[in-house]
């Protein structure tokens, strides 16, 4: 459903004070998000093979195909435990 956009006189001051208080509310939000830990576990391509019972060749076509999602941070290769999890229900 399309929302309609509603011309309404206001002043400039009246105009500013909404949009101000929008952006506080977003950057609120935002600032909220932002403080909710996470506790995401990262694996490593071992730990990931570990699990699969596979070879580093597999795993790596494996995200090469899709079927998993790799993280890199810096030069180091990881994977989400929450998307293996995922994956290993999907197959069983």
């Amino acid at each position: 459903m399309a929302e309609q956009v509603k011309f309404v006189q206001c002043t400039t001051e009246e105009l500013s004070n909404l949009i101000s208080n929008e952006v506080k509310k977003s950057l609120q939000t935002l600032k909220e998000d932002l403080q909710q830990p996470t506790t995401e576990k990262l694996l490593t391509r071992k730990e990931v093979c570990d699990i699969f019972k596979i070879n580093l060749s597999t795993l790596w076509k494996w995200t090469k195909l899709g079927k998993l999602q790799s993280h890199n941070i810096g030069n180091r290769v990881y994977y989400k435990s929450s998307e293996i999890d995922n994956c290993l229900t999907k197959s069983m």
